[in-house]
């Protein structure tokens, strides 16, 4: 018969991983989010929905992306959380507009348009990984 001991006394490291995860969010999911706006793409690499004609007008012909202002794509910001915890969002002045894109959608005749551009992408994902390796 085998006999194990647990001893409890275990030492795990006090890691504080929050430093890396604010480089990450830094230098590669931000880039990142803000890329696939100017390249038209969701973070799931499909194109975003084609613009109705109307906002192309107001847009005066910037038809291709969500940018008009810039102001979207600049409003993106980052906050350590305590050691392992980084959170990524939009400036307030910036948070309507996105939620109203990516998760309410705009109202089109097709139904309704949905712009998934915050987030992870998995070229950002492998990235982070290879980062932290």
């Amino acid at each position: 018969m085998i006999t194990a001991k647990i001893i409890n006394n275990i030492h795990i490291p006090d890691f504080d991983f929050a430093n890396q995860l604010l480089e990450i969010a830094q230098k590669i999911m931000i880039p990142d989010m803000a890329q696939g706006i100017h390249k038209n793409r969701t973070i799931d690499n499909k194109r975003f929905p084609r613009l109705d004609p109307a906002t192309i007008r107001q847009k005066r012909g910037r038809g291709k992306t969500l940018i008009n202002t810039g102001k979207l794509v600049s409003a993106f910001t980052f906050k350590k959380r305590g050691k392992s915890k980084v959170i990524i969002s939009l400036r307030a002045d910036r948070k309507k507009i996105g939620g109203y894109l990516q998760i309410d959608g705009i109202r089109a005749r097709t139904g309704r348009k949905h712009f998934n551009f915050f987030g992870i992408s998995k070229k950002a994902e492998r990235k982070a990984v290879k980062l932290m390796a």
